[in-house]
């Protein structure tokens, strides 16, 4: 039996715990060390659909993970933007979303109509809500961050052993971590040693990790979150997005009430001024005022190394690159289910670490990418967005310029490992208006593949159209309470 210590109960904590526990079951003891008067960092409230694998893992369907969070969980469709061209906004949607944009034959055939539908989803007439209200979307969640703490604690309290306690020295060579004292006395060992302890990085630092800054490409560092209470007469579908003159606003819509947060770079923007700014727009849209002094500050980056000797970093403990496509949970999710996947006979932890920690920097440099690709708007109307403006990335650039000489396919976007597929491209630099029309109508009239994936397209497009005006809309509230009550 294989010994793993977890430091903190966060969302990366309980997640990497359930994910090994459900995969190795017995083969494996795990504990996980927190401190219990401290607060942990409320992030992950809006995901993506690899949160299914996560459900998968401790065999729960999504009417039952539903059903357990009790109103506190929502099902998300994708993301809209607003305003990051001004005064027009666009949508990103997962593959196959009640929207014209479904599969990439699809969302090339319809580009100008990607839009969502609300809160409305579609079903079959024929359909039982409880059993089966959108099998066929692709869909994630937002989630009530302490809810999901607690499901998760109660879900796994006599398989996992929780240690209340606080890591007071870290034994390390610098190479791994031999043992760690707790404030209480306790001497810990270990096969392995995660750490989930945020960015305070408890073990990580330890090891002399190699970080890699990324603030010149994404220079936000900072967010103000507040929550909001609202009375839902329908609950959006999707997280929104707000640019605003020196960053952006999330809006993630969770039972009866808005989780919201301002994202600015204290390069451009300093935290009175941010608070200002915020205040001003939680009194304009809730009616509100800012209720807290609260500042997340962080760096902008990740170690090139996650996992160093006997010690793994996940989530913020890794890195971390601003949340505007909610990658935090994807993120501890894919580093897990690579790690178990590469050592899934628990023979010898460090079998492949180089294979594992090349990964990880793929991950993350997608991540990275994707993210600037938000950012080609040709805003000047601050400082923030002329430096945006002027200092985008190589490969940006490149993909910027593509996109005015020709219609992407698979090769402009893809590499070794991508993050996102090919509708999310098409869909982001479709809604920032990065395509020439002319390329576009080249690429479809194409006496290669153009001409067939168009006709594809358009017959997808039609089919979709067709099903829509046979099936009936269902309120997302009204599914969401249909589950719960289990009527």
């Amino acid at each position: 039996m294989k010994k793993i210590v977890i430091v903190g109960s966060g969302t990366a904590g309980l997640i990497t715990a359930a994910m090994m526990k459900n995969y190795w079951k017995d083969l494996v003891d795990i504990s996980i060390i927190y401190d219990s008067s401290k607060k942990n960092i409320a992030v992950g409230e809006s995901t993506t659909p690899i949160f299914r694998l996560l459900l998968s893992h401790m065999g729960l369907s999504t009417q039952e993970f539903l059903k357990h969070l009790g109103g506190k969980a929502t099902l998300k469709l994708g993301i809209h933007f607003k305003n990051w061209i001004p005064g027009k906004d666009y949508f990103h949607g997962f593959a196959e979303v009640n929207s014209d944009v479904g599969t990439n034959t699809s969302a090339i055939y319809s580009l100008p109509n990607n839009k969502f539908n609300g809160g409305m989803l579609y079903n079959h007439p024929s359909t039982n809500i409880p059993n089966k209200p959108f099998d066929d979307y692709a869909y994630a969640f937002h989630v009530d961050t302490q809810a999901f703490s607690e499901f998760m604690i109660n879900g796994y309290q006599n398989v996992i052993n929780f240690i209340d306690d606080v890591v007071e020295v870290v034994d390390s060579d610098g190479k791994e971590i031999k043992s760690l004292t707790l404030r209480s006395g306790k001497k810990i060992e270990a096969d392995l040693f995660v750490d989930a302890s945020g960015f305070n990085t408890v073990l990580f630092k330890h090891l002399n990790p190699e970080w890699i800054d990324v603030s010149d490409a994404l220079p936000i560092d900072r967010a103000i979150p507040q929550q909001v209470p609202y009375n839902f007469r329908d609950i959006p579908s999707y997280t929104c997005c707000e640019a605003t003159e020196n960053g952006w606003i999330w809006q993630i819509p969770i039972g009866q009430r808005y989780g919201t947060g301002y994202l600015y770079s204290s390069k451009f923007t300093s935290d009175d001024e941010a608070r200002e700014k915020y205040n001003e727009w939680l009194l304009k849209n809730f009616n509100v005022n800012l209720e807290t002094d609260r500042v997340i500050k962080y760096k902008p980056g990740y170690y090139d190394n996650y996992y160093i000797g006997n010690c793994m970093a996940v989530g913020l403990s890794s890195g971390f690159i601003e949340p505007l496509e909610a990658t935090g949970i994807e993120i501890i999710i894919k580093q897990i289910q690579e790690f178990m996947t590469i050592n899934s006979t628990l023979k010898n932890l460090s079998y492949n670490r180089v294979i594992i920690n090349k990964s990880n920097r793929t991950l993350y440099r997608d991540i990275v990418d994707f993210i600037c690709l938000h950012y080609c708007t040709n805003r000047t109307d601050s400082e923030f967005w002329r430096y945006m403006t002027e200092n985008k990335t190589e490969w940006t650039k490149s993909f910027e310029q593509k996109c005015k000489e020709e219609f992407l396919d698979a090769r402009t976007c893809y590499r070794e490992k991508t993050f996102w597929g090919l509708d999310s491209f098409i869909q982001v630099s479709n809604g920032l208006e990065m395509f020439n029309k002319e390329s576009i109508k080249e690429f479809l009239d194409a006496k290669v593949d153009g001409k067939e994936i168009y006709m594809q397209a358009k017959a997808t497009h039609e089919y979709l159209e067709n099903e829509k005006r046979r099936i009936r809309k269902i309120s997302h509230k009204k599914v969401l309470e249909s589950i719960i009550s289990n009527k």
